[in-house]
């Protein structure tokens, strides 16, 4: 095989597949900016339970969203596999909880799929579309629908920080 050929083939692998319960999901690899442990989290009051809290990752502070949790499993303790995906968003990083990171695959050999919108929570959960890979289905999330929870605050949270006036 030529070096361009590996080279190409190297481009077209655009997503990686990760694992929250026993579901795979993508994210698109130009919104990755790392893959890390876990890491310390400072838990401040949230309305959202799915938002953990905040992590201090290279001189920011990011927000840390379980997907285990939005996706209403169960929490678990992090295990080995558990691994944080840091996302950026067009607001600014996340990072994104995961029970395992797979593997990296190409969006153009795996033909995208629409999903049904199954619930009224549909958009919330950030699913895109789906490929077929490894034997079973793939589902896209929205690296931004996953951040915007986050980055946005709830009606009863604004309570919580002080009055601005004099």
């Amino acid at each position: 095989m030529s070096s361009s050929r590996a080279y190409s083939g190297t481009l077209a692998k655009d997503l990686i597949r990760v694992e929250v319960g026993s579901v795979s999901y993508a994210l698109p690899v130009l919104c990755i900016r790392e893959i890390v442990n876990p890491l310390s989290i400072v838990e401040l009051p949230r309305e959202r339970d799915f938002v953990l809290g905040v992590a201090e990752y290279r001189e920011e502070v990011v927000a840390v969203v379980d997907l285990r949790s939005l996706f209403n499993l169960p929490r678990q303790a992090p295990t080995r596999s558990t691994k944080w995906v840091i996302v950026q968003s067009s607001n600014r990083p996340v990072a994104v909880v995961v029970d395992a990171v797979l593997d990296v695959f190409s969006s153009v050999e795996h033909g995208e799929r629409n999903v049904p919108v199954l619930d009224e929570r549909h958009r919330e959960r950030g699913i895109k579309s789906a490929y077929r890979h490894a034997d079973g289905l793939v589902f896209l999330l929205n690296p931004d629908r996953l951040a915007e929870p986050a980055m946005e605050l709830g009606s009863g949270e604004l309570s919580m920080f002080p009055s601005e006036g004099p």
